[in-house]
């Protein structure tokens, strides 16, 4: 279901032992729901064990990074925010095998745009993400140690929503992404680091979208569909986090990064801004607090209320926004 809607502006209101270390990933995973993919991490979650998290973004850009890395206007003589997304995401895993882990992420897209005249409104399910990550070391007879290493591997895809209304709810197309996470478990100080980097492949196949029959600059609500060829790119991501407390506060810092393999050269379409090509890198801290447990409750160890915040202090052809994702999470065990 997608529901697009314009309105004039001035309408406008405008994660040593192998338990503790399974407890650290699931408590780690907070940062995929960053905007962009959950793209590696290095420990897999042992069998039975489960994470879901539903958190609800707000990210808003009066800025953006031109082609060149310069900043300028998001809309040139708009003032504030025009453009604005405060969608919900649902992310979870589960530890099918002991070495092999199962990931799903989904969002429910609300996005706005405006430029002088009008707001341009969004409402959809956008793309999904599978995935599938294994822990390298048992593959190769290793015994677990404080390091661990994991592929990740997984497909972005379209939900059937419609591409060339705007702003779409995402590009319309099928990626593919592989990367390599390692990480260091502090044990037993309750601390980690890792990072990840890999390669997304951005297929040209857009046949799990659709397009609507209508006539860029004289519909307001839409675009051409160009089906345009998106650029792969290089992932990168890092983060370090430590529990204080017995459990009671996890704290994170948190860093990722895009690198399109072909250099930026034409700016986006700030009322679409779904760029071709895009560089950028996105610097953040997290905290979550897990005030009580539920160990007799639905087989869940825990609850966490948390939120994270991000800064983009370095793009071309992006946008230059403030992200803020305040969400609950849930972790356990079926096997429990």
């Amino acid at each position: 279901m997608i529901a697009h809607t314009i309105r004039n502006r001035k309408s406008h209101t405008g994660w040593g032992q192998p338990r503790w270390i399974g407890t650290f990933v699931a408590l780690a995973l907070i940062g995929a729901l960053t905007p962009a993919p959950a793209w590696g991490q290095a420990w897999p979650a042992s069998r039975g064990a489960f994470y879901a998290k539903v958190a609800r973004s707000d990210i808003r850009a009066s800025d953006q990074f031109t082609f060149d890395g310069r900043r300028s206007d998001f809309i040139d003589g708009v003032a504030g925010n025009a453009f604005v997304d405060q969608s919900y995401h649902l992310y979870t895993e589960w530890g099918l095998l002991d070495n092999l882990t199962v990931v799903l992420s989904a969002p429910f897209k609300q996005l706005a745009v405006h430029d002088l005249a009008f707001r341009y409104e969004t409402a959809a399910i956008g793309s999904v993400s599978i995935g599938l990550r294994f822990g390298l070391f048992p593959l190769l007879g290793i015994r677990p140690s404080a390091i661990a290493m994991a592929m990740n591997l997984g497909a972005t895809v379209p939900t059937g929503y419609t591409r060339n209304l705007t702003p779409s709810a995402g590009a319309g197309q099928v990626d593919a992404h592989a990367l390599i996470g390692i990480g260091l478990s502090f044990w037993p100080t309750a601390a980690y680091v890792q990072a990840a980097g890999g390669y997304r492949y951005r297929s040209s196949y857009y046949g799990l979208s659709k397009a609507v029959a209508c006539t860029a600059g004289v519909d307001l609500f839409c675009i051409r569909d160009t089906r345009p060829a998106f650029g792969d790119e290089w992932l990168f991501q890092a983060e370090a986090g430590l529990t204080l407390l017995s459990g009671t506060f996890f704290v994170q810092a948190l860093g990722q990064g895009v690198w399109s393999v072909e250099t930026p050269r034409i700016g986006f379409t700030a009322l679409n801004p779904i760029p071709t090509h895009q560089r950028y890198f996105k610097a953040g801290a997290g905290l979550t607090v897990y005030p009580f447990k539920l160990t007799r409750a639905f087989r869940f160890e825990n609850v966490g209320f948390g939120v994270q915040a991000f800064l983009t202090p370095y793009g071309r052809n992006t946008i230059d926004s403030q992200d803020f994702f305040f969400g609950i999470d849930f972790r356990g065990d079926f096997l429990r």
